[in-house]
């Protein structure tokens, strides 16, 4: 029988993917979906929630908005009740009004933290970022932790003030969680949280992106880990003007959390570089402020924008694109179809994974407990080295640690090539050690790597013992398919 080449059957799914892009279209977003600055949108059960700039102290001081499926959105409470705000405020920013900018929201060690601005320029410019903690999105019970940064307490830079507004919170490649902040006068930094307090952990600041007046005027920045790159997305341009917005997003990457983050030409951000990535197209005018959302392994993007069938553009909408990558540069697309939930989590505990194209076992080869050994396959054997623990992270992915070990199935050397090694390593939770277990709807499944986004791969078809593990672009072919059996 002849065999069909790695690279004809992937040819195949090129072809049918070009098919399902001809079938797909822009998803429309339906119900209460006015919002400015969305934050990040996190999931509390089933349920979706986005945060942004609030309406007026009166009405709700910071936006909410929810769903269910991603498509049909209902405003929630605000996080903090009308007429009121936390009374470190007043001592911080003299003259502020109670309306909040630009929240973000970040879920640590099971509780959702929200960080969110406060400004005022009725005693020279003045802001601040606090933040506040509750145990559900969907039942909340809010309490404010007081402030992270503020400019009475930030050093100043080349003679300016450094701007505490427009917070973005990301982890790095080793879960570390940081904060990313400023807007115009003095720039962008960057600083880490301790995810014990929501507090900062301590007084290092590291500059990321550059602001010189008029001239470059960067805000809304966000961070974002993918495919072995830290991205910087970040404003540049006139917001909150409706149909006359000029805003546009620009980015750059770095292979480090803290930078520097260059563009496509290797201008640093820093110095003003930038690569735009998305300008206003057709009626989606000035768009802006990108989050993330990573919908069961499909990279998503929100935004806000202006609508140009309405009058002025009033008010800002959300809008979620779909983030690819060419090159090694993202992507945004408003025509795709969002992905479906899997059939259901694994559960925790002690499996083993059988490939189906060789019918042998996942394996630590020779029982090795030492960092760094390879891992392949071999005939059933029923020993503990073909046996994996798997537990559920609770962010999309697993941790697969050997039974006789201890140690961690990890993407050796952080590679994101095809080919890249798949070997033990001693667990520390960092992003080559976190796998998406995919359910393939026949009983098998894929395992993604979080950090490269490619699959555990029998590697060059070998059926024989001993055969090399490796990983390899997601095909979902049968050297990248897996039959779970729990021990």
């Amino acid at each position: 029988m002849m065999r069909i080449s790695r690279y004809s059957v992937r040819l195949l799914g090129l072809l049918f993917g070009l098919i399902c892009a001809f079938q797909s279209h822009a998803i429309t977003l339906n119900g209460t979906t006015d919002i400015h600055d969305p934050s990040t949108i996190v999931k509390d059960g089933d349920t979706y929630w986005t945060f942004g700039t609030g309406a007026g102290a009166s009405n709700f001081p910071i936006n909410a908005l929810y769903s269910t499926d991603l498509v049909n959105w209902s405003r929630g409470p605000s996080p903090v009740p009308r007429n009121t705000y936390p009374s470190w405020i007043n001592n911080k920013v003299p003259g502020f009004d109670g309306n909040f900018w630009a929240p973000d929201i970040i879920k640590m060690n099971g509780r959702y933290y929200l960080y969110y601005s406060a400004f005022s320029n009725a005693t020279g410019m003045k802001s601040a970022i606090g933040v506040m903690v509750t145990d559900s999105l969907n039942n909340p019970n809010w309490q404010d932790l007081g402030m992270v940064v503020s400019t009475v307490d930030e050093p100043y830079s080349g003679g300016q003030p450094v701007n505490a507004i427009d917070a973005g919170l990301f982890r790095d490649a080793n879960n570390n969680v940081w904060m990313v902040y400023g807007s115009h006068y003095a720039g962008i930094y960057m600083r880490q949280i301790n995810p014990a307090t929501g507090h900062l952990m301590n007084g290092n600041r590291y500059p990321v992106v550059g602001n010189n007046g008029g001239w470059h005027e960067f805000e809304a920045a966000q961070v974002q880990y993918l495919n072995g790159y830290y991205y910087m997305f970040v404003n540049l341009g006139e917001c909150c003007a409706g149909n006359a917005s000029d805003y546009y997003i620009v980015v750059g990457r770095s292979r480090n959390p803290t930078g520097p983050y260059l563009d496509k030409s290797g201008a640093d951000m820093w110095h003003y570089g930038g690569s735009t990535v998305l300008t206003t197209q057709g009626n989606y005018i000035g768009p802006g402020h990108f989050g993330y959302l990573n919908n069961y392994g499909q990279n998503l993007a929100t935004i806000h924008y202006y609508d140009g069938n309405t009058f002025n553009g009033w008010p800002a909408r959300l809008d979620i694109l779909e983030l690819t990558f060419s090159n090694g540069w993202p992507v945004f697309n408003r025509n795709f179809t969002l992905a479906d939930e899997p059939a259901g989590p694994l559960a925790n505990g002690r499996v083993t994974f059988t490939s189906v194209h060789s019918g042998k076992l996942l394996e630590v080869i020779s029982g090795s407990h030492d960092d760094g050994a390879n891992i392949v396959q071999w005939e059933s054997n029923g020993s503990a080295n073909q046996q994996w623990d798997i537990v559920n992270l609770n962010n999309g992915y697993y941790s697969i640690r050997a039974a006789h070990s201890g140690k961690s199935l990890d993407v050796y050397e952080w590679s994101t090539e095809d080919g890249g090694e798949i070997r033990q390593w001693e667990y520390f939770g960092g992003e080559n050690q976190q796998w998406k277990i995919v359910n393939e709807g026949d009983g098998t499944y894929g395992i993604i790597s979080r950090h490269s986004g490619k699959a555990v791969d029998v590697f060059e078809f070998s059926t024989e013992n001993g055969g090399d593990i490796r990983q390899w672009e997601y095909w979902g072919g049968e050297p990248q398919r897996w039959i779970v059996n729990y021990q």
